[in-house]
């Protein structure tokens, strides 16, 4: 993805965490630092303003589209956006062996954790293991593989995001219609000017 001019807030942001990857962090460290620099990211003003203008997804009709803001040339973390309409919920799902970083911009989402448990008769089912509510400037770390799902609340949520690597450039699942997952090639990515 061709680099273009954003946001001086988000600049900012990507030189740090860039340099944090230079620095020899990597995996749940990488990951964590990325957390701290995304709070105050999710406060700067001309972000919030720009995220009020951010389309809702599902352009093809199909599946959820992330708005694709940025892909790093050397370190692979790419930048997304994600907007739900009032009641909107994401599929069960994994990011595979990506890390993510999920921050909220504006209102209000419930993320839930799965696993896998099994019954006494030997059947397996998805079990819910944690329920978290979340608000702008609250910050989720989905590891690789945890299964998950967020659902939005009564309004309109914009979530900033950042992987450790461009989805479709892996290999992830969806838990809606099996409890081993199948395979799901993620969602579109659409390329938006976040400057």
């Amino acid at each position: 993805m061709e680099r273009t001019e954003m946001l001086p807030a988000v600049e900012d942001f990507v030189a740090a965490l860039r340099a944090a990857c230079a620095g020899g962090l990597e995996g749940e460290a990488r990951w964590r630092r990325c957390g701290e620099l995304l709070r105050p990211l999710l406060a700067d003003p001309a972000l919030k303003a720009h995220a009020r203008g951010w389309p809702v997804g599902g352009f093809d009709g199909r599946k959820v589209d992330n708005l694709l803001f940025y892909v790093d040339p050397d370190y692979g973390f790419a930048l997304n956006g994600l907007i739900k309409r009032p009641g909107g919920r994401a599929q069960i799902h994994d990011h595979g062996p990506s890390w993510t970083v999920y921050g909220l911009l504006e209102g209000r989402e419930r993320i839930v954790r799965f696993g896998v448990a099994t019954g006494a008769d030997g059947t397996r089912r998805l079990d819910q293991t944690t329920s978290i509510e979340c608000g702008p400037g609250d910050v989720d770390i989905v590891p690789p593989h945890e299964i998950h799902s967020e659902y939005a609340g009564d309004s309109r949520t914009v979530a900033f995001i950042v992987r450790s690597q461009r989805t479709g450039s892996f290999a992830q699942k969806g838990y809606e219609s099996s409890v081993d997952g199948a395979p799901i090639p993620g969602p579109n990515q659409v390329p938006y000017a976040l400057g």
